[in-house]
């Protein structure tokens, strides 16, 4: 295939990027630093000195972090257990669910289960006679949220590289004799390294950009992309809204390439002896 042909192959993503991403990057830019046809950086300025602004940066920043590390705590188990024991594909096609459920749908499925008639709260009180984990309208239940929308993101990125874990270097270091735990930390994480650092970098970037379940479960706990929405429709600030939207776009991108950097497989010989 020639130059040429390749690049006629990628004219048509370039031209979706120019017009869906560069675009609209140059009009926030615009828009964010011209108020009434006067250049000025007010707008970044308020952004990151506004208590209402750096609460929001922070608590979305929060419940990103926090999503992404149960996230990782709890399909990082699922993913290899699925690869390595051959499980029924249904349960694999169960876990990709939220993929094609939009943010507003899990928050109703978060108040259903854990609002104050949710189905958890009324069976605990059927059973003590006091009502209780009615926490969907918290910080918690906004995190359960957030949590449910990364399962099948860090599923799918950690499936791939566990099938991909060599079955023959697992049986050598059990014949070498390495536990479970020297298997786990000598052997699989080493080898999951690059897959799990992709996985958080996805998991924050779609926190941090997440609104429907933010919308459905917030009440006084504001992150960022709420903010950015109130900003255009009910403060009527297109500006300010502008400048929130570059801030939160730049921040993400920054979280890619950091963690797509620190992702480069390395050599790394697995290191596994006897055990007494």
């Amino acid at each position: 295939m020639t130059r040429q042909t390749s690049f006629f192959l990628v004219l048509p993503l370039l031209v979706l990027l120019a017009v869906f991403l560069l675009n609209p990057l140059l009009v926030l830019s615009v828009r964010s630093v011209y108020v009434n046809e006067t250049l000025t950086f007010q707008n970044y300025t308020d952004s990151l000195t506004n208590l209402r602004y750096v609460r929001a940066f922070g608590n979305t920043a929060l419940v990103a972090l926090g999503s992404t590390l149960l996230a990782l705590l709890v399909c990082t188990p699922t993913a290899l257990y699925i690869e390595r024991h051959g499980v029924k594909k249904w349960l694999a096609v169960a876990l990709t669910i939220p993929l094609s459920l939009p943010g507003i749908v899990i928050g109703f499925f978060v108040i259903l289960s854990f609002g104050r008639r949710g189905v958890v709260p009324l069976f605990i009180e059927s059973i003590t006679g006091e009502r209780q984990l009615d926490f969907a309208y918290t910080f918690w239940g906004l995190l359960l949220g957030y949590f449910y929308f990364q399962i099948p993101r860090v599923v799918l990125v950690l499936r791939g590289a566990a099938a991909g874990i060599s079955q023959d270097t697992i049986d050598a270091a059990r014949t070498l004799g390495a536990s479970t735990r020297r298997l786990y930390t000598d052997v699989i994480l080493p080898a999951l390294r690059p897959a799990l650092i992709n996985a958080a970098s996805l998991s924050l970037a779609t926190a941090f950009g997440a609104f429907g379940t933010a919308a459905t479960l917030s009440r006084g706990f504001r992150v960022l992309p709420l903010e950015i929405a109130a900003a255009f429709t009910e403060n009527f600030e297109p500006e300010r809204a502008a400048a929130l939207s570059l801030l939160l776009a730049l921040l993400t991108t920054f979280i890619l390439v950091v963690l797509g950097a620190v992702a480069q497989p390395h050599v790394r010989k697995p290191k596994f002896e006897a055990e007494p």
